[in-house]
């Protein structure tokens, strides 16, 4: 047993059947910038850019 600040998408399935419970509903964290860096001088792989807009439309909701 025990707290974690995490997101709704990593315990999705878990808060759906009940093994997980969300408590302090009200309380949220600040919003934070999120970026995705690729090296420069070099196009980033087709890897790291279709990761990159998962992430972006994970956290958009």
């Amino acid at each position: 047993m025990g707290l974690a600040v995490t997101s709704d998408w990593m315990f999705w399935p878990e808060l759906q059947n009940g093994e997980v419970l969300r408590v302090l509903e009200d309380w949220t964290l600040p919003d934070i910038d999120l970026w995705a860096v690729f090296p420069t001088g070099r196009l980033a792989s087709a890897k790291a850019r279709a990761f990159a807009d998962f992430v972006k439309t994970i956290i958009a909701g």
